[in-house]
């Protein structure tokens, strides 16, 4: 594959977009950052605020890349799926098509399209698993925004690369959902599944470990994945050869048992233990085998791993990247 140099990445003031483009200035390219609400905040790349629904100015971006990272997303936004999941995927991979410059268009998808919490998942979650996708708007996009890239692989030739990420945590994320008091982050939410006892015992603000089980009594399990993990793989796929077309589950090695993680985030913090019910979540795996193999993906964090990176963050004082949209 001939190199690389310029880079285009869109969402670049998200969650994964910000850690990105500081990834790839270090890793020597130079970047195109396409912001949204906030600015991208990042030394060394170069900021542009263009609408992916205008096929013009788009067109004048992908001119100037050899590669692109599509990370913006409509998440549960309505209007957002036509005009940036729909027609900005379409003028992003029509004008790569057209110019016949990119080297490498990824997409960075996201396992909802899978139903993952939401669906039953009797074996591992593999890229050729149905598109099951769980209600709302951002699994739908994803669903639209894959399905676009994939064609325009067949149909035209364009060097797609799908990286279908799991639920990314980052900075002190996992602390917010593993725990009852302060800021929320993700599903289910706790107060939803606490007892009248449960709620007035911790309504003071004190703090407990969410230990999540089926109403049978078995653990709850769920596959997620640390932010720098993702960031790796995001680097993998820009330059590994022979790639082109597929798509890959990015993820850690194993699903996490939210009771053993509570025991342990329970005693690194000195909190209470809390047993909650979860009589909708499901069970998941995401089998990485092919990230593995065809990428050289080595997921670094495990759930204790994440936990104590978390914790290193939360007692560092180290302030909190601002995030674009909804928070998830």
């Amino acid at each position: 594959m001939a190199e690389i140099e310029h880079v285009l990445v869109t969402g670049a003031s998200g969650k994964l977009g910000g850690p990105l483009c500081e990834a790839l200035v270090t890793a020597g390219y130079h970047v195109l950052a396409l912001r949204h609400r906030n600015p991208v905040d990042v030394a060394g790349v170069e900021e542009v605020q263009v609408a992916l629904a205008d096929a013009e100015a788009v067109e004048q971006l992908v001119r100037r890349c050899d590669a692109i990272f599509h990370l913006a997303t409509a998440k549960e936004d309505r209007q957002a799926v036509i005009d940036l999941s729909a027609r900005g995927t379409f003028n992003l991979l029509d004008a790569a098509m057209r110019t016949g410059r990119l080297k490498r268009f990824i997409l960075v998808s996201g396992d909802a399209v899978n139903g993952i919490y939401y669906r039953q998942h009797p074996a591992p979650i593999r890229e050729d698993s149905p598109l099951t996708a769980y209600p709302g708007y951002y699994p739908l996009s994803k669903v639209i925004e894959e399905a676009m890239t994939t064609t325009f692989y067949w149909q035209a030739g364009v060097p797609t690369v799908i990286l279908r990420m799991s639920w990314i945590h980052a900075e002190d994320d996992i602390l917010n959902h593993l725990t009852v008091a302060g800021e929320q982050f993700g599903v289910p939410v706790w107060a939803e599944l606490m007892t009248p006892e449960q709620k007035e015992r911790y309504s003071d603000g004190r703090d407990a470990a969410v230990a999540l089980r089926h109403p049978d009594g078995r653990p709850m399990r769920r596959h997620i994945v640390a932010l720098e993990d993702c960031v790796e793989a995001c680097l993998l796929a820009l330059t590994r050869p022979g790639i082109e077309g597929q798509t890959f589950m990015i993820a850690m090695n194993d699903p996490f048992s939210y009771p053993e993680a509570a025991q342990y985030l329970a005693q690194r913090l000195g909190i209470d233990l809390i047993e909650l019910i979860d009589p909708v979540g499901q069970d998941f795996c995401i089998d990485i085998t092919k990230a593995k193999y065809q990428l050289g993906y080595r997921p670094k964090y495990d759930i204790f791993g994440l936990i104590d990176h978390a914790i290193e963050f939360r007692q560092s004082g180290r302030p909190r990247r601002k995030r674009s949209g909804y928070r998830g």
